[in-house]
């Protein structure tokens, strides 16, 4: 009992841990793989949003560069500090302020022009450090983007230069150029929200960084040489981080996002794992104890007290009886036991009284085989007698009556062939012909393949001997007896049929059930009832006897049986 129940210990805790281990492992892969999605699609969304952004910021350049007045202020003819030049620019100033009112990541926006060396700010005070930032030469479709910034100067503001032409509509000459200074800080904030990120990188197509943010959560190098092996659209884990980077299309410009964000599921699981496996193990304890104390209370004590009835029961105790009180399945199992018990008494006393029978049957038996011995002598002795006193007629009949009874009291089986029958027919008819003399005839139409074929002993004499007593004889005069065997070989039949020309019989007697029909019967010895009876023992009830009979015109009986042919030819 003890090394069973360790053996259910050890491999229930197995099991326990291998399933708590298994489904730990697949479920920290299933949040590592969702994670990693959710990562990646929050990162595509931000660089949609980052795009938007800079196209919203292209237009309003467009918007500016393209207004009619601000062209005219761009204009070489337009004569310097004349009313129209003051007018102007006091509208583009008011212009540009409308248009910076609508982006709150624009912290200044001024319009430049090239020739007459002059700017118009939202903020006088920036002007100088737009001015310090030098686009270079601008086509008509040029757009430039530069950090206010040195690259190495992580901690200042993340401010981006945003530059556009203003060109002339007719010449398309570049007049001058509209600056947005963008406070990167607070758009990418207003991107990512509450994302917590531990870095967030913009690098340009030649790798500078033009914007970074480090989390004061990160601790790790700014300078990852994982960084550069790193495939666009690829996210990676690295320790307790994952890493997306992506491509950016920006106007004018490709840039590079890099992303860094924080997981904690690395050790949030391996505390749940820890947990919930102390919690399966103790559970598993407690679960162990309980069912050894239930198995032992249940199971090993009703089985260990059955077992000691049965051991007395083998020494010869049959009152070892179960009256113990137990479970449901043990009460049913006692009680089955019980009536083992009684049957083994009633068999044993059953056997006891088939012994006693069994010497009583012996006794009757040599008795019963001293009646023929006896019978055939004295018949044997008559016949001696008979042809002393020159009688041959009662030597013949004596003869055949001597083989009828050994047919029928003999010991050479149930079955015997269609030739061994007609010739105890015949046998038969050779002692009616001493009673009867011509007056009752028998013929034989019996198909040569017939011969061989088994059928139940004695089963057509008793036909032959009916049609004597009750359809020949009460005509007083004489009669013919017919037997007519054939096969159906498609139906493998054999059909034996006998007929007479006596009075026949009425309607009513063919009803078997019927008082005329059973007198009849018993009269005839045998009796038609025992010959069917015959037949279903032997055959089932697939094969029968049928009768057709009218009265003075005489009765024929067929028998239906089953081809069975006699293994000696």
């Amino acid at each position: 009992m003890f090394r069973l129940l360790i053996y259910v210990l050890l491999v229930c805790t197995l099991s326990v841990l291998a399933t708590v281990t298994f489904y730990s492992r697949q479920l920290a892969e299933k949040e590592r793989l969702e994670m990693s999605g959710q990562v990646a699609r929050l990162h595509e969304q931000t660089l949609q949003r980052l795009k938007q952004t800079f196209a919203e910021l292209d237009g309003i350049a467009r918007s500016i560069g393209g207004d009619p007045y601000v062209q005219r202020l761009a204009d070489d003819s337009l004569t310097r500090d004349s009313a129209e030049e003051r007018t102007l620019r006091d509208y583009t100033d008011m212009l540009i302020k409308q248009q910076i009112s609508q982006m709150p990541y624009i912290s200044d926006l001024c319009v430049a022009v090239n020739d007459k060396r002059y700017i118009i700010c939202t903020n006088s005070d920036a002007a100088g450090a737009l001015l310090d930032v030098q686009p270079g030469a601008l086509q008509k479709q040029d757009r430039v983007i530069v950090r206010r910034q040195a690259e190495d100067d992580v901690s200042g503001p993340a401010e981006m230069i945003y530059a556009a032409p203003v060109a002339d509509r007719k010449t398309n000459v570049v007049r001058g150029s509209v600056h947005m200074m963008i406070d990167m800080d607070s758009l990418m904030k207003d991107i990512y929200g509450k994302w917590p990120l531990l870095r967030n990188q913009l690098l340009d197509q030649d790798g500078a960084t033009m914007y970074s943010r480090f989390s004061s959560a990160y601790n790790g190098d700014v300078r990852e040489p994982e960084w550069a092996t790193a495939q666009d659209g690829q996210t990676q884990w690295k320790g307790d981080a994952v890493w997306s980077q992506l491509k950016v299309e920006l106007p004018g410009t490709v840039w590079t996002s890099r992303i860094e964000a924080p997981q904690s599921l690395e050790h949030a699981h391996g505390q749940a794992f820890r947990q919930t496996l102390a919690l399966a193990i103790l559970l598993l304890l407690f679960v162990i104890g309980l069912s050894a104390y239930l198995f032992r209370h249940f199971f090993t004590t009703p089985m260990l007290h059955l077992r000691a009835l049965m051991n007395r029961a083998e020494l010869g105790d049959f009152k070892a009886y179960w009256v113990r009180k137990s479970s449901r399945e043990w009460s049913e199992l006692g009680e089955s036991y019980n009536q083992m018990l009684n049957r083994l008494e009633e068999l044993i006393k059953q056997v006891k009284r088939e012994e006693s029978l069994k010497k009583e049957a012996e006794m009757e038996a040599l008795q019963y085989q001293l009646n023929p011995h006896f019978l055939y002598n004295t018949l044997n002795t008559i016949k001696w007698v008979a042809k002393m006193h020159h009688t041959p007629q009662i030597a013949e009949v004596v003869t055949s009556l001597v083989r009828l009874l050994q047919a029928s009291l003999g010991k050479k089986g149930d079955f015997i062939t269609i030739r061994e029958e007609i010739g105890l027919i015949r046998d038969y008819m050779e002692i009616q012909s001493f009673r009867y003399g011509d007056q009752v005839r028998l013929e034989c139409e019996v198909d040569s393949l017939t011969n061989g074929c088994l059928v139940p002993r004695m089963i057509l004499q008793p036909l032959v001997e009916n049609a004597i007593i009750h359809g020949i004889e009460p005509g007083r005069k004489g009669g013919l007896i017919v037997i007519r065997i054939w096969l159906d070989v498609q139906r493998e039949l054999l059909l034996c049929q006998v007929e007479d020309n006596g009075i026949g019989m009425e309607s009513e007697p063919l009803r078997h059930d019927s008082d005329a029909a059973a007198m009849r019967e018993r009269m005839s010895g045998i009796g038609l009832k025992h010959i069917r009876e015959k037949i279903r023992l032997y055959y089932g009830d697939g094969y029968n006897m049928s009768i057709i009979s009218k009265a003075r015109q005489g009765t024929t009986i067929r028998l239906t049986l089953p081809v069975h042919q006699s293994e000696v030819g």
